[in-house]
């Protein structure tokens, strides 16, 4: 900088002291020192060799000295082995005959990945959100984080290679995370994943927590998995006791070229795994899983189909087989449809699912029936403005068996029930 000041002094000098007429050929650089008062003898004047090649890579030198430890640290501020990738997602919307509000809401998320690798052939991987959505508000879609803008540890666990098969163990794991078994190519990306039941595989996919799973794709496009998760290992029930709530998960499936499927099976210790991290912690808290239920079993099949490029159908069926000690209760069947189709710039998704659960079982009566409550439909357009820009425009509707009115009146006071409502908004995600 100081090298500068100096051409920038001696330029204003040049035009004060060198005629008009003059040109850049006819200064004189040793006349010109002259009117440099030279009060000390350690100064540098100017001289005709100041703007010599020899000087000027000295201070080149210099300069290059500066910079080098600050591209040092830019390059080395991140770790070379750590890639990190995430998503800002904004979601406005509402849903009529909600409950809880019908107001248009507008809420925000921010999901971090962070991807590490020692040898080249593992993994580390650490799965960090936040977000401003609560249950104050009924329109949450597939990006929406639920919470106060705190920072969560959503996953964590490590992968790596054993022979032909793939380890990840952890203390933050999803029954899922490793499987690569796929019964439907659905995205899931709108209303849906963030209702109770609403999203693919949801009773084959329950499960979060302390665990380990392993996985292996075959040749001709076999593969399988397995994996055991305790939910309670964070808390005061811990891990694979009688207290808390384990979940074993095991997969098979097929993949070829257009077309594949598989099968998921599950058993869970206690039906608090059914609801929300929240009651399945309280669940593990107070050993709820030893007193009331012996756990469930489920049963997933599904398949999907690519005509083409730019269409594929997919089809699932869960059946849900729970035990409750004293009674009698009654396998539970949902059925899934949906369809991806490219259509313009963008993807056109569409589902439709049934919802059945539970009649309020009769106090006198040993037995606990499965209720039809009604289905769910949704359709939405995925457009990627860019590459790192996705809309996600769409609509859900909840189409319940019974209406709310007969039910209100007593005609069938034990059922549970479905709310007849639409979603209706749009969710936009910027990636980076």
């Amino acid at each position: 900088m100081k090298f500068l000041q100096h051409v920038l002094v001696t330029h204003a000098l040049f035009g004060l002291l060198v005629p008009i007429n003059s040109s850049a050929s006819e200064i004189n650089f040793d006349e010109i020192n002259n009117f440099v008062p030279n009060n000390s003898s350690s100064k540098k004047r100017f001289s005709s060799k100041t703007f010599a090649n020899e000087e000027f890579a000295i201070r080149q030198n210099a300069i290059k000295s500066i910079k080098e430890p600050i591209n040092e640290f830019e390059a080395g501020s991140f770790s070379e082995t750590t890639t990190m990738s995430g998503s800002a997602s904004y979601q406005i919307g509402g849903v009529t005959g909600s409950e809880i509000t019908e107001a248009i809401t507008a809420t925000y998320s921010i999901k971090t990945d962070l991807n590490t690798s020692f040898t080249g052939e593992d993994n580390l991987y650490v799965g960090i959100e936040t977000g401003n959505s609560s249950a104050l508000i009924d329109f949450n879609l597939e990006s929406s984080v639920i919470g106060e803008d705190n920072l969560n540890v959503a996953s964590m666990y490590y992968q790596f290679p054993l022979g032909e098969y793939q380890i990840a163990i952890g203390p933050e794991l999803d029954s899922d995370d490793l499987m690569p078994t796929t019964t439907s190519t659905y995205s899931d990306m709108f209303f849906f994943e963030s209702q109770y039941g609403l999203d693919s595989n949801f009773f084959a996919s329950q499960g979060t927590g302390a665990g380990v799973a392993v996985a292996r794709t075959f040749d001709g496009g076999l593969n399988a998995s397995a994996s055991i998760i305790g939910t309670g290992a964070s808390t005061n029930s811990g891990l694979l006791t009688a207290e808390g709530i384990d979940v074993t998960t095991l997969s098979l499936g097929y993949d070829a070229d257009n077309f594949g499927g598989g099968i998921i099976y599950q058993h869970s210790d206690s039906l608090c795994t059914l609801a929300d991290d929240f009651t399945t912690d309280l669940c593990n808290d107070f050993g709820i899983s030893a007193i009331l239920d012996e756990g469930y079993s489920t049963t997933t099949l599904g398949a999907y189909y690519r005509v083409d490029e730019k269409l594929t159908f997919s089809i699932t069926s869960s059946f849900l087989d729970p035990t409750i000690s004293g009674a009698r209760v009654d396998t539970i069947q949902d059925f899934q449809f949906a369809v991806d189709r490219e259509w313009g710039d963008g993807t056109l998704s569409a589902s439709y699912k049934t919802f059945p659960f539970y009649k309020v079982p009769d106090l006198n009566g040993d037995r606990i029936q499965q209720d039809d409550l009604g289905s769910f439909v949704e359709v939405f357009y995925t457009y990627d403005v860019n590459d790192s820009l996705t809309l996600r425009p769409g609509v859900a509707i909840a189409m319940p068996t019974q209406d709310a009115d007969d039910i209100a009146a007593g005609n069938d006071d034990l059922a549970f029930f479905l709310i007849e409502r639409t979603a209706i908004g749009v969710g936009a995600t910027f990636k980076f």
